[in-house]
C-alpha cells in the first residue's frame, strides 16, 4: 500500500503532496546581534576550501547518506552545498509517509534511481526518490513486530496527530501530556525507541538495522526501485554472547561498518563483530556496569566506543578485539556522575556517563586526531577531545583530566548537563547542542518533545569551538541561544556553504534553520507551511540529498524537503 499525508490527512488518497499552503510570505533574515556573541569573522563561502573528511569506506553505498551521521566517523558534515537563502515552505516543497517514529533515514543511488530506506519503531520503509519523487514502495514489519502495523496505520497516527494539534492550539498542557499513552499505543514508547535507530547500507546494496533488543536485520531490494524490501536474514547475536553478558538482559545500542567490511555491534556490556553474514568474528566484553548509550564511530584503524564510564579505542587484532594499548588499542576514563546524580539532573542519559555519539576529528593530513565528546561532569559538563593515536611525547597531562590520554577539555557554557545529540564536526570546529528540557515529565519523551517551547521552557542554546594545534587546545568560538532544541537534532554541516543546519521552531511553529558555520548567526529560516505537530524533527538526523533536499524524521512521519538548493 502506498501512503501520503494530503491537506485533509485523508490516507485514502495515494502518492499526493503535502500540506497547507501558509498564507504569510517569508523573506530570509539574520537575527540580532545582541543574542549571539562570536569571535570569528563572517567568510565568504566561496573562497573557502573544504576541510580534510573522513575517508571514503568503500563497504557502504555511494551516495550522499548511506549510514547514520553521514559517515563511519559521525561528523554530520557533508561537502555538498547548502542552501543559504530562506523561504516559507509551501504544499510543492514538503511531501511527508506516514510513520511512528523515524530517527534517520539511508540512500543508494542504483541505475540510474535513488532509494531511501527509512527504518522505524515499526519496521521498514522503502521510497523512490529519484528527481522530484517520494513515494513508498513497500513496507516491511520486523519479525514478531507484526501486529504493531494494525496498531500503527495511518489513519491511527492521523487521529493522533488531530489531536496533538488541537492541544497545541489550545495551550493545553494536561491534554498534550495525556495523549502520551494513545502514542504508546501505537508503538512510540521507550521500549521500542531503538529500533532502527542506527542503520546503514552496505556497497551491494544490502540495509542493516536492530530492533527488539538483540535482533540485528539485513534487507534487500535486488537493486530495484520497484521491488518490495525482502527479510535477506534476522540474527539474535544472544546467541553470540556468553552467559554473564545476558544476565543484565541488554539490548543493542550501536551499529556501524568498518572499513574492512565488518559489521561492528554495540550493547550495553561489549562489543561484537560480523561479517555481512552475520557469521561472528570476534567480541570483546567491558567492565561490569558500564553502558554504551549511543552509537560508535569508526576511522580506518579502529573502532571508538564510549561507555558510561570509559572512552575506548578497540582494535582488530586479526584474531581478536583488544583495547590493550600493547595491541594498539586505549582506554580512558572521563569525567562522569552517578546514576542517581544523572536522573535528578534530567539528563536523556541516566546512566550517568556521556549521552553523546564519540565523534572523529581530524582526517587525511591534518596535524592532529582526536575524538571528541561531552562528559558527564555534576558540576558542569565539559567539551572533551581525547588523541586518537599516539600522544605527543612532550604533551603533558592537563590539571582536572582523568588522563593523559585527554587532549583538553573545556567547560560547555549553554548547559550543565550532559549533552544527547552527538558533536558536529567540519575540520577542526564543532558545534554541540543543549538539549536539557528545564520542566521536564519524568521519563515521558512524548511529553518533553511537545510541551517544550509550547506549554513549558525549551531547551536553547548551541555553541561552537575550534581546535587550536598550535596551543593544543579549544577556543571558544560564538554561542547562539536563539535556537528552539526541543527536538534533540543533531545539525548537518555544509562544508561548501559554511552553513549548519537544524530543527528549530519559532512561537510554538516549527521551522529549519541555517547557520553561519563562522559567526553563529541564522541567516535563513524555511518555516513549514503551517502550525501543526507534524512538522516536528524529534530525535531525528538530517540526510542531505545530492540536490539539496532534505530527509527528515520525527514523530508522525517522514518528510523530504525542498529548501531551495539549485534554484528549485
Amino acid at each position: 500500500m502506498k501512503y501520503m499525508y494530503t491537506t485533509k490527512l485523508n490516507f485514502k488518497n495515494i502518492a499526493v503532496l503535502l500540506a497547507v499552503a501558509a498564507t504569510a510570505t517569508f523573506t530570509s533574515c539574520g537575527n540580532s546581534q545582541e543574542k549571539t556573541t562570536t569571535s570569528d569573522q563572517a567568510t565568504d563561502s566561496t573562497t573557502v576550501a573544504i576541510p580534510n573528511m573522513p575517508a571514503t569506506n568503500p563497504w557502504l553505498a555511494s551516495s550522499s547518506y548511506p549510514i547514520v551521521h553521514d559517515n563511519p566517523g559521525a561528523t554530520d558534515a557533508v561537502a555538498l552545498a547548502g542552501p543559504t537563502k530562506g523561504k516559507q515552505l509551501t504544499e510543492a516543497d514538503v511531501k511527508a509517509i506516514p510513520t511512528v517514529w523515524t530517527c534517520s533515514p539511508t540512500i543508494k543511488n542504483v541505475n540510474g534511481e535513488r532509494i531511501v530506506i527509512a527504518s522505524s519503531v515499526e519496521g521498514i520503509r522503502k521510497i523512490k526518490a529519484t528527481g522530484e519523487d517520494f513515494e513508498l514502495v513497500s513496507y516491511l514489519p520486523y519479525p514478531g513486530f507484526e501486529s504493531m502495523e494494525k496498531d500503527a496505520q495511518p489513519d491511527k497516527i492521523a487521529e493522533v496527530l488531530k489531536k496533538a494539534d488541537a492541544a497545541y492550539k489550545a495551550k493545553d498542557d494536561a491534554a498534550i501530556v495525556a495523549l502520551s499513552k494513545e502514542m504508546g499505543d501505537i508503538g512510540f514508547r521507550r521500549t521500542n525507541i531503538a529500533n532502527g535507530g542506527y542503520n546503514m547500507i552496505d556497497k551491494d546494496g544490502y540495509h542493516y538495522t536492530f530492533f527488539g533488543g538483540l535482533n540485528i536485520i539485513k534487507t534487500f531490494d535486488d537493486n530495484d526501485v520497484n521491488k518490495p524490501l525482502r527479510l535477506v536474514k534476522v540474527h539474535n547475536i544472544s546467541a553470540d554472547l556468553p552467559a554473564e553478558a545476558l544476565r543484565t538482559k541488554p539490548h543493542l545500542t550501536a551499529l556501524s561498518m568498518s572499513y574492512d567490511g565488518h559489521i561492528m555491534a554495540g550493547f550495553q556490556g561489549g562489543l561484537i563483530m560480523y561479517d555481512r553474514d552475520f557469521n561472528k568474528k570476534g567480541y570483546i566484553a567491558f567492565p561490569q556496569g558500564e553502558t554504551i548509550d549511543n552509537n560508535i564511530c569508526i576511522d580506518e584503524q579502529a573502532t571508538y566506543v564510549l561507555t558510561s564510564r570509559n572512552m575506548y579505542k578497540v582494535v582488530w587484532t586479526g584474531s581478536k578485539l583488544s583495547y590493550d594499548e600493547a595491541d594498539g588499542g586505549w582506554v580512558s576514563g572521563y569525567n562522569t556522575m552517578t546514576r542517581d546524580e544523572a536522573v535528578k539532573s534530567g539528563t536523556l542519559t541516566v546512566s550517568g556517563g556521556s549521552g553523546t555519539t564519540p565523534t572523529l576529528m581530524g582526517f587525511g593530513n591534518d596535524e592532529d586526531k582526536l575524538i571528541v565528546i561531552s562528559d558527564a561532569d555534576p558540576t558542569g559538563i565539559h567539551l572533551v577531545a581525547f588523541w586518537r593515536d599516539e600522544i605527543p611525547a612532550d604533551f603533558k597531562q592537563k590539571p582536572g583530566t582523568k588522563s593523559r590520554r585527554i587532549a583538553d577539555q573545556i567547560p560547555v557554557d549553554i548547559t550543565r548537563i550532559t549533552i544527547e545529540p552527538s558533536p558536529a564536526v567540519l575540520g577542526y570546529g564543532v558545534i554541540v547542542v543543549n538539549n536539557k528540557f528545564e520542566k521536564p515529565e519524568p521519563d515521558n519523551i512524548w511529553a518533553n518533545a511537545m510541551t517544550a517551547g509550547v506549554t513549558r521552557p525549551a531547551p536553547y542554546g548551541m555553541q561552537k569551538f575550534t581546535w587550536n594545534p598550535k596551543t593544543n587546545a579549544f577556543e571558544k568560538n560564538w554561542t547562539n541561544m536563539e535556537i528552539d532544541n526541543t527536538d534533540v537534532m543533531v545539525p548537518v554541516i555544509s562544508a561548501a556553504s559554511q552553513m549548519a543546519y537544524t530543527a528549530s521552531k519559532t512561537n510554538g511553529v516549527y521551522e529549519y534553520v541555517g547557520i553561519d558555520w563562522n559567526t553563529g548567526k541564522i541567516t535563513a529560516h524555511w518555516p513549514f507551511p503551517n502550525d501543526s505537530r507534524l512538522w516536528n524533527n524529534w530525535g531525528s538526523i538530517t540526510g542531505m540529498m545530492e540536490d539539496g533536499d532534505l530527509l527528515l524524521g520525527g514523530i508522525f512521519a517522514f518528510k523530504r524537503v525542498n529548501i531551495g538548493v539549485n534554484n528549485k
